[in-house]
């Protein structure tokens, strides 16, 4: 497992939906708990297990966390969530969740962000 930068910055939710396989995915709250961020939303923080539905969701909501990419990414660019809650490029309208530290090479790569906690202005 990759090495996060996170310490003290895990909280626990409640699944909303089923979130099997869905680690180092973004993640966004609505009224059942913790689903994947569709294209562009606004992020509490990366999914770091993988719950079914209604059981503990542990979030990262700050620090460096590793997240899966979208698309090839270069490093220390601004990033947003895409339909299934992996970075991408951050587009005009999207919420930017953070900046990558690192370059991924291609779709499906873990890369390292610096998470936006709060805030999250629109690109």
């Amino acid at each position: 497992m990759p090495y996060n930068n996170i310490d003290g910055q895990v909280e626990t939710y409640i699944a909303g939906a089923d979130l099997t396989g869905s680690i180092y995915l973004f993640v966004k709250m609505d009224g059942a708990g913790v689903e994947v961020c569709g294209d562009g939303e606004a992020a509490v923080g990366v999914l770091w297990n993988s719950p079914a539905d209604t059981t503990a969701a542990s979030v990262v909501r700050g620090g460096d966390p590793w997240v899966y990419a979208g698309t090839a990414l270069a490093a220390g660019i601004d990033i947003a969530s895409d339909a299934a809650g992996k970075a991408v490029v951050a587009a005009s309208g999207d919420i930017i969740l953070g900046t990558t530290r690192a370059a991924a090479d291609a779709a499906d790569d873990l890369v390292q962000i610096n998470f936006f906690q709060g805030g999250n202005a629109a690109a």
